[in-house]
């Protein structure tokens, strides 16, 4: 008789792999890329929605991410804004203003200034352009002026207009400030006047006033084409009226640079504290959307 011993079952006896002496080198790499350092998640932070978000104007939508990105972004444009101010306040001061007057960084403002040229047809198409930015801001008022006259409160228009207005004072503030202490004059005389030059208004007032409307767009509209449509309008119109302002030759350089930095920084910091409730007034039913 052939007795045929029982093989054991492979749940009582599990197969075992032949070691690895390299498997534990493998893990610990493996679980360090998983764990990302802090650059890798800064890039992250700042490069996650412009990879497939940026067309319909996702990166505006308010989230914990996009809020922290905009702090940080807002912070950056702060402190080159200080750098810049305190440079041409102390770096190579020269008589070259339209009334004579000393101008900062004035090598870099003058080298720019003969690239640039001065174009009278560019200084028209920033002001027609601004069109674009007061069209922006007549339809928000529309929006908050029915939230106001059907909920006969204060309260019930929306925070972010109420926050948007706030900007908008805090632009002019600034705007009235700089034009009593600014660094430079401008290149030219207007009216044999020659007006303060740091920072540019035109372009403050873009970016500014159209840097906020995309925001607004993507928080009120609905994904879609028209959404997109807006925004490109907008951006249009703020790049327009940057390259505009800076070929017209009424300005130096570093004054457009000085309006991107702090129009930039303003619209940072509204749109990471502008939509911080939005979950609660969605939960409300209040927030409008078109």
């Amino acid at each position: 008789v052939n007795l045929v011993a029982p093989q054991p079952h492979p749940r009582h006896h599990p197969t075992t792999e032949p070691s690895n002496p390299d498997r534990f080198l493998q893990n610990s790499s493996k679980s360090c890329a998983a764990r990302p350092g802090a650059a890798a998640r800064l890039y992250h932070l700042f490069t996650f929605s412009l990879q497939t978000k940026a067309l319909d104007g996702s990166f505006f939508m308010h989230n914990r991410t996009t809020s922290r990105a905009s702090v940080i972004a807002g912070g950056i444009c702060v402190a080159l804004f200080a750098l810049l101010t305190v440079a041409l306040l102390t770096v190579d001061r020269q008589p070259v203003a339209g009334d004579g007057s000393l101008v900062g960084l004035a090598t870099f403002n003058l080298n720019a200034r003969a690239l640039l040229g001065q174009h009278d047809m560019a200084e028209k198409l920033s002001n027609i352009l601004l069109i674009v930015p007061a069209i922006c801001a007549l339809a928000f008022a529309v929006i908050g002026s029915r939230q106001l006259i059907q909920g006969r409160h204060r309260w019930s228009v929306d925070r972010d207009l109420w926050l948007l207005l706030a900007l908008y004072g805090a632009m002019l503030v600034l705007y009235v400030l700089f034009n009593c202490v600014s660094p430079n004059n401008r290149p030219i005389l207007e009216d044999g006047v020659c007006e303060p030059s740091f920072p540019s208004s035109h372009t403050l007032l873009a970016v500014t006033m159209l840097g906020s409307s995309m925001v607004q767009i993507v928080q009120r509209m609905r994904a879609g084409g028209w959404r997109s449509a807006a925004l490109i309008v907008c951006g249009v119109a703020m790049a327009g009226i940057v390259i505009a302002r800076a070929m017209a030759g009424v300005h130096w350089a570093t004054d457009i640079l000085g309006g991107i930095l702090l129009g930039t920084a303003l619209v940072a910091f509204y749109h990471a504290i502008a939509f911080a409730a939005e979950n609660h007034k969605a939960a409300r039913g209040k927030h409008a959307r078109l």
